[in-house]
């Protein structure tokens, strides 16, 4: 990126979803979001306890430090757990003992480390190990693009040693991290924030073996040779291109409770490619098409499931200048018919977003949940956006457009460039061009800031708060500016943070709803839907949870039996 123009966390993070990829996030056998599919008839459990699915990109990496996407993200979180966990959609210590002791003032978090954790190579894990992790992501040096998420958390002079015009710039030791002793960690907040200890589930706040680390050097994370393990899962094979492998780690401090011994993923882009593997018990869950879920929606492995994680659009207005006007913007993004977009094409339960903070994520002071009593932004369809868009010709002087409009290679992601670029094109003198690229190729691409329309952006939570997606259009996030002015709502996030560190909640929250209808009214932002998708689980797999927080495909726990 070229400041830190970030493809998806996870957290959890945030948070990018292969261009279209549809990906689980709850489910029942009465197609409504909750826990986890249906018991099998058959009670007795099958002789190898494994579970076999699909990928639609490779593995980029697997270092917690500098992975940006989802497909990195799902494996480090298996392999290298923080101090924090969600488990069957429920916030839970994991590599802490317990959760974390907070001072009065809320700006000191003091985290006791498991006794019994240790690395795969038999080290015990210390504190020590998260000072050195959080220092390293945190160094100008190591040129993390997720270097910014320890802003976000508000450590003690995160952000001055990441300030080149700082006296601290570049001196990680005096990070608000410290091991008290062997198992005792703690961190030091320059003031209070809400969201601090669901922040600590985002795999960015894992350890590292500093010793291993530093021995492998530019190797590490290379190849599952040069990767320690602290997690319920080892990374065993790496096929680039191909697929890997996670094996049991068997020195867990928790080994007993991981029923799935291995797990293997495939990569496979094409949907119909995926389903015959599912159907001849190649991989027991799946992802299906809209074209493919009418054939399985009233069946017993199928589950239609609700997400947290938003796709939307971002323009470049350093390589097109017209997307420095609002009403080009704005014309766009009135322009898309988003209900066909998620009815039609689609067709997985994701919804049409004219928002940024997903609806039912998560609930403010009062217990109302953010979307709650707030009126649609974006009114007035075609006809509006057609009106917005010959004003804007008129008062620039341009008659014609001719942009790229960029995507992933996947067969979903073709499809929607196709049905975006229509949409478009209703706009008078637009002309698009579709640019597909394979995943690693994309995320290289926008993090250069060669793109002029990213058709296949979006973002997953990393913490429990709106901030995680409105934070991400802030001028210093994630998502640089681009060339789009925001100052106004630049403002408004600046003043959301203070209010946070004021604990002055009920205030921050309003301010925060107000920074959304600034953000999607000016079309700094596109948002175009709210993920859901239709997944299909094979009846003699039980336990699989799908969470909307964490690993989506909470698994470790699941069971195989005789089929």
């Amino acid at each position: 990126m070229k400041k830190r123009n970030l493809r998806w966390s996870i957290a959890a993070a945030v948070v990018l979803v292969l261009g279209l990829l549809l990906a689980a996030c709850g489910g029942s056998d009465n197609n409504e979001s909750s826990g986890s599919q249906k018991a099998p008839k058959n009670t007795e459990l099958a002789d190898k306890q494994e579970l076999h699915f699909v990928r639609k990109a490779d593995l980029p990496t697997v270092d917690l430090t500098m992975a940006t996407d989802t497909t990195s993200s799902e494996v480090i979180q298996r392999t290298h757990p923080g101090l924090i966990t969600f488990k069957n959609n429920e916030m839970v210590p994991e590599m802490a003992a317990k959760m974390p002791k907070i001072s009065e003032d809320g700006t000191v978090y003091t985290f006791k480390i498991r006794e019994n954790a240790t690395w795969s190579n038999g080290d015990p894990l210390t504190a020590s190990d998260f000072v050195f992790a959080w220092q390293r992501l945190v160094d100008p040096d190591t040129a993390s693009q997720y270097a910014y998420i320890m802003g976000v958390a508000n450590v003690k002079n995160a952000e001055k040693i990441m300030n080149q015009d700082s006296p601290l710039y570049g001196k990680v030791e005096k990070l608000g991290v410290k091991a008290i002793d062997e198992k005792t960690f703690q961190v030091t907040l320059e003031s209070p924030i809400p969201y601090f200890t669901s922040l600590m589930s985002f795999n960015k706040f894992g350890p590292l073996n500093e010793e291993f680390v530093k021995k492998q050097g530019d190797n590490y994370a290379k190849e599952p040779k040069n990767l320690l393990t602290v997690g319920p899962y080892k990374l065993t094979k790496w096929d680039h291109g191909v697929g890997w492998t996670l094996e049991k780690n068997k020195d867990y401090y928790a080994a007993d409770e991981v029923n799935i011994t291995k797990a293997t993923f495939k990569v496979v882009k094409e949907k119909n490619t995926q389903l015959s593997l599912y159907q001849s018990d190649e991989i027991q869950v799946d992802a299906l098409s809209a074209e493919q879920v009418d054939a399985y929606k009233n069946k017993p492995d199928f589950q239609n499931v609700a997400g947290n994680c938003m796709f939307w659009w971002e323009l470049n207005a350093e390589k097109v200048p017209e997307f420095k006007y609002k009403k080009v913007r704005k014309a766009m993004s009135l322009v898309i018919n988003r209900e066909g977009l998620t009815s039609v094409l689609l067709n997985n339960g994701s919804i049409p977003a004219d928002y940024v903070v997903p609806k039912d994520f998560v609930e403010g002071p009062a217990g109302k949940a953010f979307r709650e009593g707030q009126d649609p932004y974006l009114q007035g369809g075609v006809e509006k956006a057609k009106k917005l868009w010959k004003e804007a010709k008129k008062e620039h002087g341009f008659n014609k457009l001719e942009i790229t409009y960029l995507s992933t290679d996947g067969d979903l992601a073709a499809q929607a460039a196709e049905f975006m670029a229509n949409q478009l094109e209703q706009l008078e003198g637009m002309k698009v061009n579709i640019k597909k690229l394979p995943w690693n190729a994309y995320l290289e691409h926008v993090n250069a800031g060669n793109h002029e329309l990213d058709g296949a952006s979006g973002w997953c939570p990393d913490y429990k708060d709106p901030m995680t997606f409105l934070g991400y259009w802030h001028s210093d996030g994630p998502n640089d500016a681009n060339g789009i002015e925001r100052e106004k709502y630049d403002k408004l996030i600046e003043k959301a943070r203070n209010l946070a560190k004021q604990q002055k909640e009920q205030e921050r929250w309003k301010v925060l709803q107000k920074a959304e209808k600034v953000l999607v009214e000016n079309a700094i932002a596109i948002p175009t839907y709210q993920k859901g998708s239709a997944m299909i689980v094979k009846p003699y797999v039980e336990g699989i949870a799908f969470q909307n927080f964490g690993i989506e495909q909470y698994f470790r726990e699941a069971k195989v039996y005789k089929h």
